[in-house]
């Protein structure tokens, strides 16, 4: 009976140790878990607040506002370092976005040299951020503009154009800065891929109603584009009249 009873006592002392254990190494194991999570979390942490130097730039780029050089050098260095901690696709893709906005803004005054190296550095980025993010529709189209700007109308700027349709064909953001890209590579464009583009450019149209409409008039510099467009919509009741209307109107502004 002795014996049991000793027995008894040193398996509770060993359970009661054993728990005693298990619980200081759960304890230890969250603190290592947490340590570990604010050690890796920190440069993402690090690399946003970084990147959120360039906000304000790229909202005056975007809107029309005025910026100065001091102002787009501090976004790119902040895009620069945030790149450096977290290189992941959509931070290449927002520093292309300040790169080309700021090379293509006339308030800068940049010389020639600057802007092709800043379009250039724009175009790697592209390559970098949409090989991680395929589906970035105002990317491919970013790309497709700049290689226009760089190397000229070709199969390639089309090519890239079709891409960002595919991706983003109904986002309003994308329809200006696009039907620029077809009338200069109007030349390059195939029968069929012409009917593919009217489709494209009616359903545009019927989406930008009243004085939205002013956008193809923006595109318009010459009476080919004119021309070009109107044969683009010329089945669309109407159109090719209030298109008249358009440029003429946004060309007296």
């Amino acid at each position: 009976m002795t014996l049991q009873a000793d027995d008894g006592g040193l398996a509770a002392t060993l359970g009661d140790s054993l728990s005693l254990f298990l619980n200081w190494l759960i304890r230890g194991l969250a603190i290592v878990g947490g340590l570990l999570g604010v050690t890796l979390g920190w440069p993402i942490t690090q690399a946003a607040w970084q990147a959120q130097r360039a906000d304000g730039v790229l909202y005056n780029l975007r809107t029309d506002h005025a910026v100065d050089r001091k102002a787009v050098d501090s976004g790119l260095d902040g895009l620069n370092r945030a790149i450096e901690l977290d290189p992941v696709p959509t931070r290449f893709l927002l520093r292309s976005d300040l790169l080309t906005s700021a090379a293509l803004d006339p308030g800068l005054r940049l010389d020639a040299e600057t802007r092709k190296d800043w379009l250039t550095r724009a175009r790697s980025d592209l390559f970098a951020g949409l090989a991680g993010a395929p589906a970035h529709g105002v990317g491919w189209l970013r790309l497709a503009a700049i290689e226009l700007d760089l190397y000229g109308p070709s199969r390639r700027v089309i090519a890239l154009m079709f891409t960002s349709i595919d991706m983003a064909a109904r986002l309003p953001q994308t329809w200006e800065s696009r039907l620029r890209v077809i009338l200069d590579c109007w030349p390059f464009l195939t029968d069929a891929e012409k009917e593919r583009l009217r489709d494209h450019i009616v359903m545009v149209w019927r989406r930008s109603p009243g004085g939205e409409r002013n956008l193809f008039g923006r595109v318009t510099h010459s009476a080919a584009d004119h021309a070009i467009l109107t044969w683009f919509l010329r089945d669309e009741p109407g159109a090719p009249q209030e298109l008249a209307d358009i440029i003429k109107r946004v060309n007296k502004q």
